[in-house]
């Protein structure tokens, strides 16, 4: 069941709805984890007219299986990891410290290349953390943990679409979740909700303004 267009049409549709919801605008800032989130934040910017920047965050997944995620990195080391998963992937201690330093270097890079190595400030603010959804929930939840030792002060959580048994395991680290299209399914790739969901290049990053 494909509801949204493009992450576009998406974020569109998400800062119509956030609108109804009492955000403190003069002291909140919207963070988006790249690539995919961007362009839904930058929408949503638009609608609520509070700034937005990034988050860069990575997920932690098994060499062997780049796309089978068992838990996320932020730029300071700080990790969340479902140990159950990756023992059963099999990942060792040893891949574990070779996957993080990975994450780690990538980061930096982007750190480097989208925000020049200088991080939006979020002490003592409201963060509106967004993503084009959410599966898993550990890049959210690590982009959480990080903002937070950072100082922010309250941290929300806002994604077009999302699985409603994925709300209450990221509500765990942030003080509010909200999600346009919750989807009650064992089965569920954020992918499937767009028509057009194409991996997002550095050149189309480089096209917004942070």
């Amino acid at each position: 069941m494909r509801i949204f267009k493009d992450r576009e049409e998406a974020g569109k549709l998400l800062g119509e709805f956030l609108k109804s919801f009492n955000f403190d605008k003069e002291n909140s800032i919207i963070l988006a984890i790249p690539r995919g989130g961007v362009p839904v934040a930058y929408q949503v910017s638009r609608a609520l007219n509070i700034p937005f920047s990034l988050v860069i965050v990575k997920k932690l997944a098994p060499l062997s299986e780049p796309e089978a995620a068992f838990g996320a990195i932020a730029p300071d080391g700080t990790i969340y990891i479902d140990e159950h998963l990756m023992r059963y992937m099999g990942v060792s201690e040893e891949e574990l410290e070779i996957v993080k330093e990975k994450a780690l270097s990538e980061i930096k890079r982007r750190i480097k290349d989208f925000l020049k190595n200088k991080e939006p400030d979020v002490n003592g603010k409201d963060v509106i953390i967004v993503d084009d959804g959410i599966a898993t929930g550990y890049t959210a939840m690590v982009a959480a943990m990080y903002v937070k030792k950072k100082g922010a002060n309250n941290v929300y959580l806002a994604v077009p679409v999302c699985p409603a048994d994925s709300i209450s395991k990221v509500k765990k680290v942030f003080d509010d979740v909200f999600c346009l299209h919750p989807v009650e399914t064992p089965f569920f790739a954020v992918g499937s909700y767009y028509q057009d969901f194409h991996q997002l290049t550095d050149e189309e990053m480089y096209k917004f303004e942070f």
